[in-house]
């Protein structure tokens, strides 16, 4: 990646000097490897101390369809469901998708070999009104819990020191098995962003790994012979055994929701990748793992034959494999992952633990335009908390064209569709779009509560299985 010195004049009590990393074309991955301060070959005009304001802008307009009237319950011959209320059409939207704004820097403590470096990263809602959003599990980032995504040191933010040797910081940030394989991914940020399946257990809004953990501390490697490894560890901060409060120090439960923490909450987490890159290929392994899950807000359900669900507190963990190849020659990239996520517990109520696979493809037409195509496959579960072994599998393909006005600006068209088995509820853009299409419909409560979780300021609260949602996005980026 290459970088470039721009020097503004601000004033702030008196002027100082900045420079501009130059973002070129690149994929998901919030710090990539030219991007890791410490690691980066010093420039011949680099200066002893500097920082960096830097962005993106990502907005889209979206039309999709959550085709909720088409799920399996409705018809069924025994016990159908009532039907779907509220918005049943295709609904048109405009999204911020993980647009942000950041500064970093670095501070020579002894010549470019030892640095002291910082960083501070923010979401930018730049279509959304910012502010806690405690809507149930509609909330792409934070679902179901009352942390405001928009303010400053939201996104990865660190202080830490870089040598030759490779780079610790502490702070949070993106774990490394999310960011290992993002640049895999080149429908990021769309509706057919392959976190809608990836690192997502459950099929919810939520992907649990695909995570930024806050409270942690990291190592990254330097490049040696094409190969890094990058490895981080979260202290689980919480007093209690089953990690059902909040960690000492955070507003929020280590899994993502409201308390109590009943529905994902963990304790120590542990990431690790190692990849290898040579010969137009990148090669990945990558493990995490969070210690004592507390899934006991799935219990007591009756499930029929099976009997009552009993899920308790167990560790999670998820592996992933994965190769990119790039044939220079004709400008085309194909990548895919394998993974594995499991679960320690009961099997017949367990919808945590599956294989899942991606492939995608990207073929470059001339020097301005990429043309794009992914799938995803979710194996099924060995049961489900709510009605024990259940067929539940679900596929994701997308496609997209990408046009490129310059090295930082963008326009992106994409379709994506999902397609669920009886029991599953996968959606379409969790991880990194603004707004998703899920399972959920337009009734009313189920409580008047206007408190924290779905309740009068909720987005509906019917969960409908079995359904194929679908969306189109047109969207632009500005990168800073």
């Amino acid at each position: 990646m290459r970088t470039r010195f721009v020097y503004l004049a601000v004033a702030v009590l008196h002027s100082v000097s900045l420079s501009a990393l130059a973002a070129g074309p690149s994929a998901r991955a919030e710090d990539e490897p030219g991007q890791q301060e410490g690691s980066a070959t010093p420039s011949a005009a680099r200066k002893p101390f500097d920082f960096t304001f830097y962005g993106r802008v990502n907005v889209s307009f979206d039309v999709g369809n959550q085709e909720l009237t088409g799920a399996p319950c409705i018809t069924a011959a025994a016990n159908p469901c009532a039907p779907p209320q509220g918005q049943l059409r295709w609904l048109p939207d405009v999204a911020s998708n993980l647009s942000r704004l950041g500064i970093r820097g670095h501070y020579d403590l002894n010549g470019p070999e030892l640095q002291a470096l910082f960083q501070l990263e923010a979401q930018v809602d730049v279509a959304a009104t910012p502010g806690s959003k405690p809507n149930g599990n509609n909330d792409t980032i934070n679902p179901g819990n009352t942390a405001v995504t928009s303010a400053f040191g939201t996104r990865n933010s660190y202080v830490g020191i870089g040598t030759q040797y490779g780079a610790i910081k502490i702070g949070k940030n993106d774990t490394p098995y999310k960011t290992v394989t993002a640049d895999f991914d080149p429908l990021a940020d769309t509706p057919a962003d392959y976190n809608s399946i990836m690192g997502n257990t459950g099929g919810d809004n939520r992907t649990e790994f695909d995570a930024r953990l806050p409270h942690a501390i990291w190592y990254e490697s330097p490049s040696v012979y094409g190969f890094r490894l990058n490895a981080l560890y979260s202290p689980g901060q919480n007093r209690f055994e089953d990690n059902i409060g909040y960690a000492i120090g955070d507003n929020t439960c280590a899994g993502g929701n409201a308390g109590p923490c009943n529905d994902g909450s963990f304790g120590d987490a542990y990431s690790l990748s190692l990849e290898w890159h040579g010969y137009g290929f990148k090669l990945i392994a990558a493990h995490e793992m969070h210690r004592k899950t507390n899934r006991t807000g799935d219990a007591g359900q009756d499930t029929g034959p099976t009997g009552i669900s009993d899920v308790g507190t167990a560790n999670e963990y998820a592996w992933k494999f994965g190769a990119r190849y790039t044939f220079a020659a004709t400008g085309t990239t194909v990548a895919g992952i394998f993974e594995k996520m499991w679960r320690n517990d009961v099997p017949n109520f367990n919808e945590r633990q599956r294989e899942g696979y991606y492939v995608s493809a990207l073929q470059r037409l001339g020097a301005n335009d990429d043309v794009m195509a992914a799938w995803a496959h979710a194996a099924a579960t060995p049961g489900d908390p709510g009605v024990g072994p259940v067929p539940n599998a679900a596929d994701m393909i997308g496609v997209g064209v990408r046009h490129w006005f310059n090295p930082k600006t963008t326009l992106i068209l994409s379709y994506a569709h999902m397609s669920n088995e009886a029991g599953a509820h996968f959606a379409l853009g969790p991880g990194g779009h603004g707004v998703t299409w899920d399972c959920k419909d337009g009734s009313g409560p189920s409580t008047a509560s206007a408190g924290p979780g779905i309740g009068l300021i909720g987005n509906g609260t019917g969960c409908f299985t079995g359904t194929s949602p679908q969306a189109f996005s047109l969207g632009m980026t500005y990168d800073f």
